[in-house]
């Protein structure tokens, strides 16, 4: 299967967008999946539910990015410079893509107040602008990583 293809189910499936794109994308070798879900789950919902924040699939993308290529050990420093232009390259294409990297620009509301949440949920823009974040995301994920899901 496809890490994007893995992504949008378990997106469907009721996880967060950070947990879908990071667990889809995560070093299998390294993290299981179970362990990758619990670790982005705060990342959700604009950090936190926040909703005004960073969106989900772009920490979740940033998370895996880290975990390919950031130090594992102190002298691992130099791979930290090359993570961030990574990052960077990845939020700049994200943003051309979907518009913004924040949850709320995106939306068009803030999904961290309990009535804009109900909104968002009678608009379907989960179902919609947040499918939309994890697909991208994905694709460009696939394009700065490449390969399957194992």
């Amino acid at each position: 299967m496809q890490r994007k293809e893995k992504a949008l189910e378990l997106f469907g499936n009721r996880c967060n967008c950070s947990q879908a794109v990071f667990a889809a994308f995560r070093q299998a070798e390294v993290l299981d999946e179970a362990s990758a879900l619990r670790l982005a789950t705060v990342f959700g919902g604009g950090v936190a539910g926040s909703g005004g924040e960073m969106c989900g699939a772009v920490t979740g993308a940033l998370m895996a990015l880290s975990m390919r290529y950031d130090m594992g050990g102190i002298g691992e420093l130099a791979n930290k410079k090359r993570t961030y232009e990574l990052g960077r390259q990845f939020m700049e294409e994200f943003e051309k893509r979907m518009g913004s990297c924040r949850c709320e620009s995106m939306l068009g509301l803030c999904i961290g107040e309990q009535e804009n949440l109900q909104k968002a949920r009678e608009l379907k823009l989960f179902e919609t602008v947040c499918v939309d974040a994890v697909g991208t995301a994905s694709d460009i994920l696939e394009e700065m990583l490449g390969a399957e899901v194992s």
